[in-house]
């Protein structure tokens, strides 16, 4: 590494720390602590005709806390510092007055808001209940502003502190309840792969990327999954079904193209020997169709202008082959990231926790064509790379 490299890299990382550092200090809870000054990190120029402003966010999403299987449904009333803007010259006590007592409000809206959902309203109603508070905090804001005119009637301000302060104070501080997700899960899986025939197969068919879609479910450890595949490898033999030539050995039958559809599909059963942090394992075994098309074409031969014999095409047909077996595979699913949302993939008004996995699975399955003369049989050799989305319903 040159010095010019490493002075470029150490720059790099003195401009990025900064960056990180405020994206961690933005957030200030209510329970944080009352307002001051610092948390207000932007600085309005002297020309601005606003003597301070306040970003305030009342939200109700599900938060994680590292726990696979739970999360906690708590409502927030967040102050963002870093859009909250103060000028220096009206950085008063009374300012800051007013500013904490529309923070205040806000937390009233949040407990009343974490009451209902300790009563066990569903995730559509609590998205529902969040625009109501959302939109009567915006309106008592507005008549605050009016009956205390931004906060420079004492009296008014006064009133309502007491106000407030006495409903925080008979309420007091809702509980956050745990949720814990259901021992079921479903989801749906898609990606791409590369099979590779062995034996006999490889002599008729070559390799060939394929793409896969896929759904799966599974209770505690067991899982099962179902998905189907497609590719287009090569065809390597131009007379699979040993159609005899003509009296003088001149062929009938041949392919009309280089490649053949090949078309896959199983459903598997499986166990999940390994599940810890971010990675699991999960062996399977099922049944697999498997299926091979082409398009064959038929000759007769003639003779032309010159009394050379000339190939015709005289029609195409499609030919196919296809057969039952087994496969096995083994999933290794990455846990990339999860969240909790207030409703649920099906649409119902039911909250789960959404994990998205990398999924890398090898597979092995066999084949066995006995429409074809001879009979060709052989082992396919496959991995699949695939995006992972898996539900989990959360009960109550």
């Amino acid at each position: 590494m040159t010095r010019r490299f490493q002075l470029i890299a150490l720059l790099a990382v003195m401009m990025w720390l900064p960056a990180v550092a405020s994206d961690n200090t933005d957030i200030k809870l209510w329970s944080d602590g009352p307002l001051t000054w610092g948390d207000f990190h932007k600085l309005l120029p002297p020309t601005s005709s606003e003597a301070s402003h306040i970003e305030v966010e009342l939200s109700a999403t599900p938060l994680t806390d590292g726990n696979q299987s739970g999360a906690r449904l708590e409502a927030r009333a967040i102050m963002h510092r870093n859009t909250s803007a103060t000028s220096t010259a009206q950085s008063t006590p009374e300012r800051l007055r007013y500013h904490q007592l529309q923070f205040d409000l806000l937390e009233l809206m949040r407990r009343n808001l974490q009451e209902e959902i300790n009563n066990g309203i569903d995730g559509a109603t609590v998205e529902k209940r969040l625009a109501y508070y959302q939109d009567l905090y915006r309106q008592r804001v507005r008549q605050i502003a009016q009956e205390t005119k931004n906060g420079s009637l004492e009296a008014a301000v006064a009133s309502w502190e007491s106000n407030i302060e006495n409903q925080l104070s008979d309420m007091g501080m809702p509980r956050v309840p745990q949720v814990t997700a259901m021992q079921g899960c479903y989801g749906v899986y898609a990606g791409v792969g590369y099979d590779m025939p062995l034996g006999h197969l490889r002599d008729n068919f070559g390799g060939s990327a394929v793409f896969h879609v896929g759904l799966t479910g599974g209770y505690k450890r067991l899982r099962v999954k179902a998905d189907v595949a497609f590719g287009q490898p090569s065809y390597r033999n131009d007379n699979i079904f040993n159609v005899l030539p003509d009296e003088e050995g001149r062929p009938l039958q041949g392919n009309n193209s280089s490649n053949a559809t090949h078309i896959m599909a199983s459903l598997q059963l499986g166990y999940t020997v390994f599940n810890h942090n971010r990675l699991s394992i999960t062996p399977n075994v099922g049944g697999f169709y498997n299926r091979y098309g082409w398009d064959i074409a038929n000759y007769s031969w003639e003779k032309d202008e010159n009394d050379d014999e000339v190939r015709v095409t005289t029609g195409v047909e499609g030919r196919n082959l296809h057969c039952f077996s087994f496969i096995a595979s083994v999933d290794f699913d990455i846990n990339l990231s999860s969240r909790v949302s207030n409703t649920s993939l099906t649409g119902s008004p039911h909250r789960e926790r959404w994990t998205s996995s990398l999924r890398i699975t090898p597979w092995v399955a066999h084949s066995r064509f006995t429409k074809c003369d001879p009979t060709v049989s052989g082992m396919h050799l496959g991995i699949n790379v695939s995006y992972l989305g898996l539900a989990r319903l959360f009960r109550f």
